[in-house]
């Protein structure tokens, strides 16, 4: 949403945003001249802590601070993410006709997501969408779900991607962070793939590694860029498989400082066993650098035959048969790139000028 509001002020409207008082938003929203309002907020937790005693009742200050600004602001059209207790309040407003103006939420759900959903996210997903004008989702096949399922909603897609020019305006530094990585990492010739995000179980490392050591390929390197509490184990992985002279942990990166490792990779590779949506896919096309990407991920529509390619990570035989075509097709010097994303950022702004 975040990378939305920039477009949807540029087009003329007026937007005030309601979080957390310290959240990590906070300082995103109010670097961009966005009115932020803070107010209390807690979650439910899983497991004992003291603080689900007292989150409850920050969560009802939160309420009734969100109702005050509300019938402050008077807003023409309500945004919410997903089914928390911020939209099921929102909604209830709306059911006791409390405030006027159109409701939409955002999901970040990806069609197993969707289906998926059970006991109270479901209850509280059905009465919201009750209450709701539309949907934004993120792919084609989401929307469909929607459509079958709640059929009086109006439903649009708008992926979490980023645009394309703010992203692009970067590649005019990669110039000496490119030579500074192939210094520091010892990528002066060969070829490389890339991983960048969390190194977490959910992410399918251990996959990746154990498909890439069954090919014999001395000219690649796997380059991982990242961080996160298998880190070590991974490490440890590289030595069993004998594999650790081509595997490079860079560590972590973001900003201009990531983006710049695009440019340097062959192809670049996310074998997740579930990802909601994948906003590195994203990324990485946008920077002319081709996808090879798990089923599991929810950002699918954007990959093709001509950007790359979708495998099975939980198929051995399938993900060490799509890496090998990949180090195959993608191998030797790269030439200049273009952006490689099937879709504009612009049409999916429309989404919201629609509504």
């Amino acid at each position: 949403m975040r990378m939305l509001l920039p477009a949807l002020r540029s087009a003329g409207y007026e937007i005030s945003y309601i979080g957390s008082m310290e959240g990590i938003e906070k300082k995103l929203i109010e670097a961009q001249g966005i009115p932020y309002y803070g107010i209390a907020s807690g979650k439910l937790r899983r497991y004992f802590d003291v603080k689900n005693f007292t989150d409850p009742f920050r969560v009802l200050k939160g309420f009734g601070q969100a109702s005050r600004l509300m019938k402050t602001l008077k807003p023409d059209v309500v945004f919410s993410h997903e089914y928390s207790p911020t939209s099921i309040q929102i909604a209830l407003y709306r059911q006791l006709k409390l405030c006027k103006y159109r409701y939409y939420l955002t999901t970040s759900d990806n069609l197993k997501m969707a289906e998926d959903s059970s006991g109270f996210k479901a209850k509280a997903r059905n009465y919201v969408l009750n209450h709701a004008d539309g949907i934004i989702v993120y792919s084609e096949a989401v929307k469909k779900w929607y459509t079958d399922h709640f059929p009086k909603l109006k439903i649009d897609i708008c992926p979490n991607i980023q645009n394309p020019s703010t992203l692009l305006s970067y590649r005019e530094k990669f110039g000496d962070i490119i030579t500074k990585y192939k210094q520091q990492f010892g990528l002066y010739s060969g070829n490389i793939i890339l991983y960048t995000g969390r190194l977490v179980t959910v992410k399918g490392l251990d996959l990746l590694l154990t498909a890439f050591s069954k090919i014999d390929r001395e000219d690649y390197k796997l380059v991982i860029v990242g961080d996160g509490y298998e880190k070590n184990i991974l490490k440890e992985l590289t030595r069993k498989l004998k594999i650790e002279q081509k595997v490079i942990f860079a560590g972590y990166y973001s900003g201009v400082e990531l983006y710049a490792w695009y440019d340097l990779a062959n192809f670049f590779i996310l074998p997740s066993r579930y990802e909601p949506f994948g906003a590195v896919v994203n990324e990485a096309l946008v920077y002319g650098c081709p996808v090879i990407a798990s089923k599991y991920i929810g950002a699918l529509d954007f990959i093709n035959n001509s950007n790359g390619k979708i495998f099975d990570p939980l198929n051995e035989k399938e993900f060490i048969e799509t890496l090998h075509d990949a180090m195959n097709k993608y191998a030797g010097a790269i030439e200049k790139r273009t952006n490689l994303m099937p879709c504009s950022f612009d049409k999916y702004v429309k989404s919201f000028y629609s509504i």
